[in-house]
Protein backbone atom coordinates (compact mmCIF):
# COMPACT_ATOMS: atom_id res chain seq x y z
CA UNK A 1 0.00 0.00 0.00
CA UNK A 2 0.83 3.74 -0.41
CA UNK A 3 1.37 5.34 2.79
CA UNK A 4 -0.06 8.73 2.57
CA UNK A 5 0.91 11.31 5.22
CA UNK A 6 -1.77 14.16 5.31
CA UNK A 7 -1.81 17.27 7.31
CA UNK A 8 -4.37 19.77 7.61
CA UNK A 9 -5.31 22.24 10.18
CA UNK A 10 -8.97 21.73 9.42
CA UNK A 11 -10.91 17.62 10.44
CA UNK A 12 -12.99 18.72 7.50
CA UNK A 13 -10.33 19.25 4.92
CA UNK A 14 -8.45 16.03 5.83
CA UNK A 15 -11.74 13.85 6.03
CA UNK A 16 -12.91 15.33 2.52
CA UNK A 17 -9.04 14.43 1.65
CA UNK A 18 -9.37 10.64 3.34
CA UNK A 19 -12.84 9.97 1.62
CA UNK A 20 -11.53 11.23 -1.59
CA UNK A 21 -8.29 8.80 -1.37
CA UNK A 22 -10.91 6.68 -0.66
CA UNK A 23 -12.78 6.85 -3.83
CA UNK A 24 -9.74 6.80 -5.97
CA UNK A 25 -9.15 3.05 -4.94
CA UNK A 26 -10.14 1.54 -1.98
CA UNK A 27 -7.26 -0.29 -1.23
CA UNK A 28 -4.78 1.79 -2.32
CA UNK A 29 -3.54 3.84 0.61
CA UNK A 30 -2.92 3.93 4.31
CA UNK A 31 -3.18 7.46 4.85
CA UNK A 32 -2.18 9.24 8.75
CA UNK A 33 -3.57 12.63 9.39
CA UNK A 34 -1.75 15.28 10.93
CA UNK A 35 -3.80 18.83 12.77
CA UNK A 36 -0.09 20.48 13.41
CA UNK A 37 3.40 20.71 11.60
CA UNK A 38 5.22 19.69 14.62
CA UNK A 39 3.78 16.18 14.87
CA UNK A 40 4.10 15.48 11.37
CA UNK A 41 7.69 16.65 11.19
CA UNK A 42 8.31 14.20 14.72
CA UNK A 43 6.74 11.55 12.98
CA UNK A 44 9.32 11.79 10.21
CA UNK A 45 11.94 10.21 12.88
CA UNK A 46 10.14 6.95 13.04
CA UNK A 47 8.01 6.95 9.95
CA UNK A 48 8.41 6.57 6.00
CA UNK A 49 5.65 7.80 3.80
CA UNK A 50 5.34 7.93 -0.20
CA UNK A 51 3.91 11.06 -0.52
CA UNK A 52 2.49 13.60 1.46
CA UNK A 53 -0.78 16.18 0.91
CA UNK A 54 0.10 19.58 2.94
CA UNK A 55 -1.92 22.34 3.44
CA UNK A 56 0.69 25.55 3.21
CA UNK A 57 -1.76 28.04 5.93
CA UNK A 58 -0.85 26.15 9.52
CA UNK A 59 -1.53 27.71 12.57
CA UNK A 60 1.85 27.18 14.32
CA UNK A 61 3.82 26.93 11.56
CA UNK A 62 3.32 25.85 7.60
CA UNK A 63 3.12 23.32 5.49
CA UNK A 64 6.84 24.74 4.00
CA UNK A 65 8.22 24.52 6.83
CA UNK A 66 7.45 20.73 6.51
CA UNK A 67 8.35 20.34 3.35
CA UNK A 68 11.79 21.67 3.97
CA UNK A 69 12.20 19.07 7.46
CA UNK A 70 11.02 16.31 4.64
CA UNK A 71 13.35 17.52 1.93
CA UNK A 72 16.09 17.01 4.41
CA UNK A 73 15.38 13.05 4.34
CA UNK A 74 14.57 12.65 0.78
CA UNK A 75 15.09 14.63 -1.82
CA UNK A 76 12.25 12.44 -4.00
CA UNK A 77 9.13 12.07 -2.65
CA UNK A 78 6.02 13.44 -4.11
CA UNK A 79 4.82 16.56 -1.68
CA UNK A 80 1.54 17.65 -2.72
CA UNK A 81 0.11 21.30 -1.25
CA UNK A 82 -2.71 22.12 -0.83
CA UNK A 83 -3.54 26.29 -0.60
CA UNK A 84 -6.36 29.32 -0.73
CA UNK A 85 -3.86 31.16 -2.50
CA UNK A 86 -1.97 31.14 -6.12
CA UNK A 87 0.24 33.60 -4.38
CA UNK A 88 2.08 31.18 -2.30
CA UNK A 89 3.23 29.50 -5.63
CA UNK A 90 6.80 31.01 -5.31
CA UNK A 91 7.01 29.74 -1.79
CA UNK A 92 5.74 26.72 -2.73
CA UNK A 93 8.27 25.32 -5.53
CA UNK A 94 11.07 26.30 -3.91
CA UNK A 95 10.77 22.77 -1.88
CA UNK A 96 10.79 20.86 -4.80
CA UNK A 97 6.78 20.22 -5.09
CA UNK A 98 5.24 17.67 -7.11
CA UNK A 99 2.46 19.40 -7.73
CA UNK A 100 -0.83 21.76 -5.54
CA UNK A 101 -4.39 21.67 -5.55
CA UNK A 102 -6.47 24.58 -4.89
CA UNK A 103 -9.25 24.34 -2.36
CA UNK A 104 -12.20 23.46 -2.37
CA UNK A 105 -11.09 19.93 -2.57
CA UNK A 106 -12.59 18.25 -5.29
CA UNK A 107 -12.35 14.59 -7.17
CA UNK A 108 -12.41 16.46 -10.38
CA UNK A 109 -8.90 18.36 -8.59
CA UNK A 110 -7.41 15.46 -7.33
CA UNK A 111 -7.94 12.08 -9.34
CA UNK A 112 -5.62 13.76 -11.95
CA UNK A 113 -2.54 14.69 -9.17
CA UNK A 114 -3.39 11.17 -7.80
CA UNK A 115 -2.71 9.48 -10.73
CA UNK A 116 0.61 11.38 -11.60
CA UNK A 117 1.50 10.31 -7.94
CA UNK A 118 0.53 6.48 -8.37
CA UNK A 119 2.80 6.34 -12.18
CA UNK A 120 5.96 8.27 -10.16
CA UNK A 121 6.23 5.88 -7.47
CA UNK A 122 5.28 2.85 -10.16
CA UNK A 123 7.96 3.68 -12.22
CA UNK A 124 10.44 4.71 -9.46
CA UNK A 125 13.15 2.26 -9.99
CA UNK A 126 13.65 2.39 -6.27
CA UNK A 127 10.17 0.72 -5.81
CA UNK A 128 8.73 -2.71 -6.60
CA UNK A 129 5.23 -2.65 -6.95
CA UNK A 130 2.64 -5.23 -6.92
CA UNK A 131 -0.81 -6.00 -6.23
CA UNK A 132 -2.06 -8.91 -4.11
CA UNK A 133 -5.79 -9.88 -2.85
CA UNK A 134 -7.17 -6.17 -4.45
CA UNK A 135 -4.33 -4.43 -2.50
CA UNK A 136 -1.62 -2.72 -4.25
CA UNK A 137 2.02 -2.48 -2.21
CA UNK A 138 5.27 -0.24 -3.12
CA UNK A 139 8.33 -1.55 -1.32
CA UNK A 140 11.74 -0.16 -1.59
CA UNK A 141 14.13 -2.36 -3.23
CA UNK A 142 16.88 -1.32 -0.73
CA UNK A 143 14.55 -3.36 1.84
CA UNK A 144 14.16 -6.44 -0.48
CA UNK A 145 16.90 -9.19 0.37
CA UNK A 146 15.87 -11.55 -2.42
CA UNK A 147 13.04 -13.22 -4.14
CA UNK A 148 12.16 -16.85 -4.32
CA UNK A 149 10.86 -18.49 -7.08
CA UNK A 150 7.97 -21.90 -6.08
CA UNK A 151 6.54 -22.13 -9.21
CA UNK A 152 4.03 -19.27 -10.49
CA UNK A 153 4.75 -17.84 -6.82
CA UNK A 154 7.18 -15.35 -6.00
CA UNK A 155 8.32 -14.97 -2.37
CA UNK A 156 9.54 -11.56 -1.47
CA UNK A 157 12.07 -11.52 1.59
CA UNK A 158 12.51 -8.12 2.75
CA UNK A 159 13.77 -6.49 5.88
CA UNK A 160 11.06 -6.76 7.67
CA UNK A 161 8.24 -9.67 6.29
CA UNK A 162 7.11 -11.59 3.18
CA UNK A 163 5.12 -11.06 0.82
CA UNK A 164 3.77 -13.55 -2.14
CA UNK A 165 2.57 -12.41 -5.60
CA UNK A 166 1.78 -14.84 -8.55
CA UNK A 167 4.63 -13.61 -10.71
CA UNK A 168 6.44 -15.25 -14.12
CA UNK A 169 10.68 -14.83 -13.80
CA UNK A 170 10.85 -12.35 -16.66
CA UNK A 171 8.06 -10.20 -15.38
CA UNK A 172 10.15 -9.88 -12.23
CA UNK A 173 13.21 -9.32 -13.65
CA UNK A 174 11.99 -6.93 -15.66
CA UNK A 175 10.69 -4.28 -12.46
CA UNK A 176 14.24 -4.60 -10.86
CA UNK A 177 17.31 -2.54 -10.85
CA UNK A 178 21.08 -3.22 -11.48
CA UNK A 179 21.52 -4.72 -7.59
CA UNK A 180 19.57 -7.03 -8.11
CA UNK A 181 21.38 -11.06 -9.65
CA UNK A 182 19.49 -13.87 -10.23
CA UNK A 183 21.72 -16.68 -8.92
CA UNK A 184 19.11 -20.14 -9.39
CA UNK A 185 16.71 -20.56 -11.03
CA UNK A 186 14.22 -20.35 -7.97
CA UNK A 187 16.70 -17.24 -6.49
CA UNK A 188 17.06 -13.69 -7.28
CA UNK A 189 19.13 -11.84 -4.88
CA UNK A 190 19.89 -8.34 -3.59
CA UNK A 191 23.75 -7.95 -3.74
CA UNK A 192 24.32 -4.94 -1.30
CA UNK A 193 22.71 -7.98 1.13
CA UNK A 194 25.75 -10.53 0.44
CA UNK A 195 27.75 -11.57 4.02
CA UNK A 196 29.63 -14.39 1.91
CA UNK A 197 30.27 -16.17 -1.06
CA UNK A 198 30.26 -20.08 -1.73
CA UNK A 199 31.33 -22.28 -4.58
CA UNK A 200 27.70 -23.09 -4.77
CA UNK A 201 25.87 -20.75 -2.05
CA UNK A 202 25.91 -17.41 -0.90
CA UNK A 203 24.92 -15.94 2.32
CA UNK A 204 22.72 -13.36 2.68
CA UNK A 205 22.18 -11.14 5.91
CA UNK A 206 20.60 -8.25 7.46
CA UNK A 207 21.41 -7.33 11.03
CA UNK A 208 21.30 -10.43 12.99
CA UNK A 209 19.34 -12.83 10.83
CA UNK A 210 20.82 -14.71 7.61
CA UNK A 211 19.49 -17.22 4.97
CA UNK A 212 21.92 -19.10 2.70
CA UNK A 213 20.99 -19.11 -0.85
CA UNK A 214 22.15 -21.53 -3.74
CA UNK A 215 23.87 -20.54 -6.56
CA UNK A 216 23.44 -23.30 -9.29
CA UNK A 217 25.70 -24.50 -12.15
CA UNK A 218 23.86 -22.49 -14.84
CA UNK A 219 24.28 -19.18 -13.46
CA UNK A 220 27.53 -19.28 -12.05
CA UNK A 221 29.64 -17.85 -13.74
CA UNK A 222 27.58 -15.15 -14.73
CA UNK A 223 26.14 -14.12 -11.36
CA UNK A 224 29.69 -13.92 -10.68
CA UNK A 225 30.61 -11.64 -12.65
CA UNK A 226 27.42 -8.95 -12.11
CA UNK A 227 27.93 -9.16 -8.52
CA UNK A 228 31.70 -8.40 -8.88
CA UNK A 229 30.35 -5.17 -11.42
CA UNK A 230 28.19 -4.29 -8.58
CA UNK A 231 30.58 -4.26 -5.51
CA UNK A 232 33.44 -2.24 -7.74
CA UNK A 233 30.20 -0.04 -8.69
CA UNK A 234 30.12 0.59 -4.81
CA UNK A 235 33.93 1.64 -4.16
Amino acid sequence: MIKVAVCDDAPEITGNIEETLKAFDSALFDVAVFFRADALISSLQKQRYDFFVLDIELPTSSGIDIAKAIREQDLNVPIVFLTNYVEYMEDVFQVQTFDYILKPITKEKIFPVLRKVVKYLELDDEYFSFSHRKKTYHLKLSDIICFEKQRRNVIIHDKKQQYQVIMSTSELLGKLNDNFVQVHTSYVINTKFIKEIGAGYIILSETSTSMEVPVSRKFRNIAREQIIMQMRSKL
